[in-house]
């Protein structure tokens, strides 16, 4: 197995721990067990716990591509599956009580900095959705993105589904506060 295989199934095991267990519970010996793979292969790519996890969030984060074809309301639908999502595979229900009770300052600085850069591309699509008269003139686009997170990390915290119906309920309960208001045309 070359060096990719071996970061996939490292990376792939700390974020398993990260998700099931906490930050706290992801050490080099917890990944060496889940993974197969022997402590001094990740101690000879990572100087330590806090250098892993950097890597294995980054790795499964990628950078954030808001698919500009879309109308606002498909965007938003796109933006609730895909924080849902994100918030699933990577971060779970551990690291967010993690981050907020401050527990691990390193991995919450990293990971509030990754949320932060993955809302640009969402702020200026909803900027531009605005612009184009798709969503009402007066939006506040950041209040907007609080609630859309919101929602789906309350749900994450409160461990409930967040499934397409659940995706759709929220959708339908947003979409009038967002929509533009009717012309005297319509």
């Amino acid at each position: 197995m070359g060096r990719a295989g071996v970061d996939s199934r490292i990376h792939a095991a700390a974020l398993e721990i990260l998700r099931s267990r906490g930050p706290a519970a992801v050490s080099v010996e917890a990944v060496a067990a889940a993974s197969g793979v022997a402590k001094t292969t990740i101690y000879r790519r990572y100087d330590n716990r806090e250098v892993l996890l950097a890597a294995a969030v980054e790795n499964a984060t990628g950078p954030i591509s808001v698919p500009d074809d879309l109308p606002a309301r498909e965007t938003l639908r796109w933006v609730l599956q895909h924080a849902r999502d994100r918030l699933d595979v990577v971060i779970g229900r551990g690291t967010l009580a993690a981050i907020v009770s401050g527990d691990e300052p390193h991995l919450t600085s990293l990971l509030l900095g990754l949320v932060r850069a993955s809302l640009d591309p969402l702020r200026a699509k909803l900027h531009e959705d605005v612009d184009r008269g798709e969503l009402r003139a007066d939006l506040d686009v950041e209040l907007a993105i609080t609630v859309i997170m919101g929602a789906v990390i309350s749900e994450v915290i409160r461990g409930r589904a967040t499934d397409d119906a659940w995706v759709e309920q929220v959708l339908a309960l947003l979409w009038p506060g967002l929509a533009p208001e009717p012309t005297a045309d319509q």
